[in-house]
């Protein structure tokens, strides 16, 4: 999860942590940094335009939600395959094709990896109004769900951590945002649903797990925060499989769209929004109960579509809508963050600033999936190091978990 571009599409919702291109005639290449240092691989997607491309847990499959063509010609209808997503392998550099996952009627805007725990399953939504989940089974994918339950574009989907089981959240322009939860004992799909932003919800993201209750030493409660065409930012909590919206509020921050909030994913109550009034605010709460407050608002060049954080947390990709990417990265107090590179078509460029380089040993492909990369190091050598087994000794256990 790391940068994305822009496409062309109705007011729908794009990404979480891909890649989204720029309209342009020619071949269309999704950009995908491949482990080790901070170099660029590319996947030609031919001539269509694709609004989001999402690696897997451990970095070895990309998916990608298709749009419409790049040039598309109002008196035809749009060619058999334009809303199709797609699936490659990209081990080892290479491009192959593994799915075209066909199933919706209008545009992709979103897609999403369940954890490997649960399986193969990647979820999807669209312009028309349906959340698919796909489900591979011995190299064969299939719809194992299919959600028409919204009454307008879906345009934000995320699955929460594994701890919480097999949830999706969607956002949707119809106000509302449902989680979609899978019971093992009935073999079957649960709905939930909740009135969020009355113009429109526009994306959605899980709190990470972080420390259990202090008082009964209970797990975490599941959290969201949301972002809509109201302009603003919201947190919910479910308690007892009820939502409910978390007081105090946030205060007012954003004169437009909220088009993508992200939960920071070191554990924090830290949360980043991103809108179309051309700012990234950095919201932070103290403790659970406490009020939010504004730790940080981040002039940027132009309408936010997409955000997310490196695997530390210390990275923020922000996304525009010309398809442009800049990282930021938090300031030593905090409180303020410093450009520190930028990503485009023609690759990545880091900041020539003695004080604004990437820190030492972090690795894009970490934004990209952040689990399948060595997190960057922003301490001394012997912190990174320690931090580097620790984090192999963590992929070693969950590979023997599934018997890899």
């Amino acid at each position: 999860q790391g940068f994305a571009g822009s496409g062309r599409r109705p007011a729908g919702e794009f990404w979480e942590g891909g890649a989204r291109e720029r309209e342009r005639a020619g071949p269309r290449q999704l950009v995908a940094a491949m482990s080790g240092q901070v170099d660029v691989n590319t996947l030609d997607t031919g001539t269509l335009c694709f609004h989001d491309a999402q690696l897997d847990y451990y970095g070895k499959r990309a998916a990608a939600a298709c749009g419409a063509p790049v040039q598309p010609d109002d008196t035809k209808g749009l060619p058999e395959g334009d809303f199709v997503v797609h699936v490659w392998d990209i081990t080892d550099g290479q491009q192959k094709p593994v799915a075209q996952l066909r199933g919706h009627e209008g545009p992709v805007w979103k897609v999403a990896w369940a954890h490997p725990k649960f399986g193969s399953l990647l979820a999807t939504c669209s312009y028309d109004m349906k959340v698919i989940i796909w489900k591979e089974v011995n190299g064969q994918w299939g719809k194992a769900y299919v959600d028409t339950a919204h009454s307008a574009s879906v345009n934000d989907v995320e699955f929460c951590p594994w701890e919480h089981g097999l949830r999706l959240a969607c956002a949707s322009s119809d106000g509302t945002i449902s989680v979609l939860t899978y019971e093992p004992s009935q073999a079957q799909w649960r709905r939930s649903v909740f009135q969020a932003h009355p113009c429109g919800a526009q994306s959605v993201s899980w709190a990470p797990m972080g420390k259990g209750d202090a008082h009964n030493n209970g797990p975490p409660p599941m959290r969201l925060a949301s972002g809509g065409c109201d302009n603003s930012v919201s947190i919910w909590k479910c308690d007892a499989e009820v939502w409910s919206q978390e007081t105090p509020l946030l205060m007012q921050a954003h004169t437009d769209w909220v088009r993508k909030v992200a939960w920071r994913p070191d554990g924090t109550s830290t949360i980043a929004s991103g809108a179309w009034d051309k700012s990234v605010v950095i919201w932070k709460q103290e403790m659970e109960g406490h009020p939010w407050r504004q730790l940080s608002k981040i002039s940027v060049s132009g309408k936010v579509e997409g955000l997310a954080w490196s695997v530390t947390g210390s990275i923020l990709a922000v996304s525009f809508d010309n398809g442009d990417a800049t990282l930021y990265r938090e300031s030593d107090d905090g409180r303020t963050y410093e450009e520190v590179g930028k990503c485009g078509e023609q690759g990545y460029t880091e900041l020539p600033k003695a004080n604004a380089a990437v820190a030492p040993g972090f690795d894009l492909s970490a934004a990209l999936s952040p689990h399948a990369a060595t997190p960057p190091a922003d301490q001394a050598t012997a912190s990174f190091g320690s931090e580097l087994a620790h984090q192999q000794q963590q992929q070693q256990s969950v590979l023997e978990a599934f018997g890899m």
